[in-house]
């Protein structure tokens, strides 16, 4: 079963990436993003506490990391976006030989809007919502899939509407994971090319 949708969503892409890499709207073509920054996550009852108490013991170190990769296409004329995307964050409590992590995915569709040419720009979304813990004693347990939704905040620096650029960016993912809810404040580094 897994198989047979992975080699269908690879098809799906392969269709349709070379159709909408020549979308344009308005002198803006399609939206690319990569990056990665700070990671804030929270969990709910006890293993909040449980990775702190974790990391606080001699010798433990704790590395919060997240990672974004971004599609979008114009789809109005005044700076707006369709945006295919997916969060990631990793939690890792390590003390060289042992570890213990937990990574929260957000795979979501949205909206991006920038409300000049460039600069500043808002963007919400929604999708499915996933978490593995990860550790040296045993294999990884993957949830079952959940929702989330996110809510971000940015500013591109790129002066133009077409090329490379960076951005900054601060979003917050909302995470409903077997019935517990979870959270992730992000600040992180892009790289764009619209």
């Amino acid at each position: 079963m897994k198989t047979h949708f992975r080699v269908a969503l690879a098809l799906c892409l392969a269709l349709a990436v070379p159709c909408i890499a020549t979308a344009q709207v308005g002198g803006r073509g399609l939206l690319f993003q990569v990056g990665a920054g700070l990671y804030f996550p929270s969990y709910p009852g006890s293993l909040e506490s449980d990775f702190s108490d974790l990391a606080s013991l001699p010798g433990m170190d704790r590395i919060q990391i997240s990672l974004d990769l971004a599609l979008g296409v114009p789809v109005l004329e005044r700076g707006c976006y369709l945006i295919a995307r997916i969060d990631g964050g990793g939690d890792r409590v390590d003390d060289g030989n042992d570890y213990i992590q937990m990574n929260l995915y957000l795979f979501s569709l949205g909206a991006r809007y920038y409300p000049y040419r460039t600069g500043l720009y808002v963007e919400v979304g929604a999708g499915a919502s996933k978490g593995v813990i990860e550790s040296s004693v045993a294999a990884s347990s993957p949830s079952d899939t959940g929702f989330g939704y996110g809510i971000a905040i940015g500013y591109d620096f790129n002066r133009r509407q077409r090329g490379f650029g960076l951005s900054l960016e601060a979003k917050y993912d909302g995470l409903t994971i077997e019935s517990e809810q979870y959270g992730a404040l992000m600040f992180t580094l892009n790289l764009c090319w619209r």
